[in-house]
């Protein structure tokens, strides 16, 4: 068993996922009667905690999240900061993601049927159709996200047969700030829509188009876009050129086949504008073409892919219901948007306030607000939630009637009483007969002297403490004066960018500025930024610098080729016809539609079936961004 640790109220018992920026942990935090609930955790890497981009990434991911309520999405429970780290508490699903599923499958030979394939798609869509017309759950004004990285990794199957999606950390609601990787780069390139990888605007039919991919390639047992690098993979992606899929896999009936293609059209005015309607069809397909399909059927199916992983997981579970920690850990939790430093109170206590030990002053840590409170955050109101005024809260509290701590076993195992302030008050009258009982009184009020004058002293310590860290965060800011930016280390800086043409967007490190050249940007200093320029009839331009002043950057971008598109049909090719343009031969195989080539010029089309040796060809010149159709008849008469 691993080493388990305590992270606020949860218990880490296990990592189970690491990526280049965040970790998921198998957690669990304990109810009332010892009743115990896994979770996942998944928190910032210590290095990243001061990135504000990845923070604000990451707190977009929750916010975001914490909205989708339903069956096929993972829950998040929780969000917030503990140890300096900001961290998710997210639904633990028992099972693996769409990737390791296929992979592990693929050892053994095994292929998910039709019915299994649609089934996992359609409850996928599902879920996106849910989180696409999700609304804000105060103001009830639709969010309008969109995932923007669909793929097998984000896509758990439970052992229960559950599909669920998952990570929506590059999601993006409509009118809020994007404070995630954007543009061109955002997401993974064999899942891109077309108008995702050329980094056009994108709606919920971008996830619709990944989903397709999904579906093709479990259809096909293999993938749809590859290629030996990244530009390779995209210049697929925008050509778009989608082998029909009963070509691949003979028992995929016709009506899949056009569910599956109509996912995938590059238009993406032809594609399924919604969800909800993608999951219409596949719904409709699998309860005619398949109606004794059943859900505990599939579920057994991936236990028994799983066989020994399940009952590993099972036995865990239960040896880690047993884990438990003696010490209890000292809370670090503040509220998530923070955007002040701490303002403690300027004056010294009331000598009303209840005298209270150092120890106990430790305990007035701020409480994380709760998720309901989250859901109805709006900027204005963030602003609000500083440290301060929860730290303040906690402090000035005032109890309904005075309590004075005394101690027992000082020095042993010292616990903290409270005696009624004013019975203390009744004893002493009553035994002032005695001079016994005098003294006794008597040094009973010099020991509270004493603790009262301990606790001031401690609260004064405290909140020595507190001002220090307020003037050094304050010290830590990048200030602004006359105009000129005083960078620390982590201190923004200003570039010029312009371009030849101008009008071209402007993308930091993958995130849209929302500017167009010339323009200028702020970018973060002494770190390398890629600065990217798009423009529609151009090839993208992407430089890399590392700025430590402000300074500009001009760029020339260099126009692309106008181009057509051509529909190739061949007629009597036998099953594998060699379809060539221009001499080159190509990978596809026809039908092929709305291949790319250049426009307005002559286009030797040529097609050969290597059995018979017969052969078409002809020549053909297509309009810019016209769609041209090429008919080849193998063995007819050549003119």
């Amino acid at each position: 068993m691993s080493k388990v640790e305590q992270f606020g109220k949860y218990l880490l018992l296990e990592k189970i996922a690491v990526g280049g920026m965040a970790e998921v942990y198998l957690a669990k935090s304990s109810g009332a009667n010892g009743v115990n609930k896994f979770v996942a955790i998944k928190r910032i890497l210590p290095q990243f905690s001061n990135n504000p981009e990845f923070i604000s990434m990451f707190k977009e991911e929750a916010k975001v999240a914490i909205n989708l309520s339903h069956s096929n999405i993972v829950s998040i429970y929780d969000f917030g900061i503990e140890q300096g780290q900001f961290f998710i508490v997210m639904e633990y699903v028992e099972g693996r993601n769409l990737r390791q599923i296929i992979n592990e499958m693929k050892k053994s030979n095994k292929t998910f049927s039709l019915d299994q394939a649609v089934y996992m798609i359609k409850e996928a869509a599902a879920g996106l159709n849910h989180a696409h017309r999700c609304a804000d759950s105060q103001s009830g004004k639709p969010l309008n996200i969109t995932h923007r990285d669909m793929s097998p990794q984000n896509i758990m199957i439970s052992f229960e047969g559950e599909t669920k999606v998952i990570d929506f950390g590059i999601a993006k609601a409509e009118n809020e700030n994007e404070a995630t990787k954007a543009g061109t780069l955002k997401g993974k390139f064999s899942y891109m829509s077309p108008e995702q990888s050329e980094g056009y605007p994108i709606d919920p039919r971008t996830d619709v188009f990944a989903l397709g991919i999904i579906l093709w390639e479990l259809l096909a047992n293999d993938r749809l876009f590859t290629g030996s690098n990244e530009s390779a993979i995209l210049r697929k992606v925008r050509d778009c050129q989608i082998p029909a899929i009963r070509k691949i896999n003979p028992l995929v009936p016709q009506e899949l086949e056009r569910i599956v293609m109509k996912a995938l059209a590059k238009d993406k005015n032809v594609r399924y504008q919604t969800a909800a309607n993608f999951h219409k069809d596949l719904n409709l397909f699998i309860n005619t073409q398949y109606p004794d399909f059943s859900t505990h059927d599939f579920s057994q199916f991936i236990r028994d892919c799983f066989k020994t992983a399940f009952a590993e997981g099972k036995e865990k579970l239960i040896s880690y219901a047993k884990v438990t920690l003696t010490e209890e850990p000292a809370s670090s939790t503040m509220a998530l948007e923070t955007v002040t430093a701490p303002q403690m109170a300027t004056t010294k206590p009331s000598h009303q306030m209840s005298p209270v030990s150092l120890a106990k002053l430790k305990e007035f840590t701020p409480e994380m607000p709760q998720i309901d409170e989250l859901k109805g955050m709006t900027p204005e109101s963030k602003d609000k939630i500083s440290l301060d005024g929860l730290r303040s809260a906690a402090v000035n509290k005032k109890p309904t009637e005075p309590k004075i701590p005394s101690y027992n076993n000082i020095g042993q195992d010292t616990r903290v009483t409270y005696t009624n302030y004013s019975q203390s008050k009744s004893v002493t009258q009553k035994s002032s007969s005695s001079k016994d009982s005098i003294l006794e009184v008597i040094s009973k009020m010099a020991m509270i002297l004493v603790l009262s004058v301990m606790g001031y002293l401690g609260y004064k310590n405290l909140y020595s403490i507190e001002k220090k860290k307020d003037i050094a965060k304050k010290i830590e800011q990048p200030k602004t004066v006359e105009g000129k930016i005083e960078m620390a280390a982590t201190a923004a800086t200003r570039l010029s960018v312009s371009s030849e043409p101008s009008g071209a967007k402007i993308f930091v490190d993958g995130v849209s500025t929302n500017q167009f050249t010339p323009a200028i940007v702020t970018v973060t200093s002494n770190k390398p930024v890629t600065i990217t320029l798009t423009k529609e009839g151009f090839y993208k331009y992407s430089q890399t610098k590392t700025l430590t002043s402000a300074s500009s950057l001009a760029a020339t971008l260099l126009p692309t080729p106008a181009m057509g598109y051509l529909n190739i049909i061949v007629r009597n090719g036998g099953e594998s016809p060699a379809i060539f343009i221009n001499g080159v031969r190509l990978n596809e195989k026809p039908p092929i539609n709305e291949y790319a080539v250049p426009a307005n010029q002559d286009i030797e089309v040529q097609a050969t079936n290597p059995f018979t040796n017969s052969m078409d060809k002809t020549k053909v010149k297509v309009m810019t961004n016209k769609i041209q159709t090429v008919e080849l008849i193998l063995g007819r008469k050549q003119q």
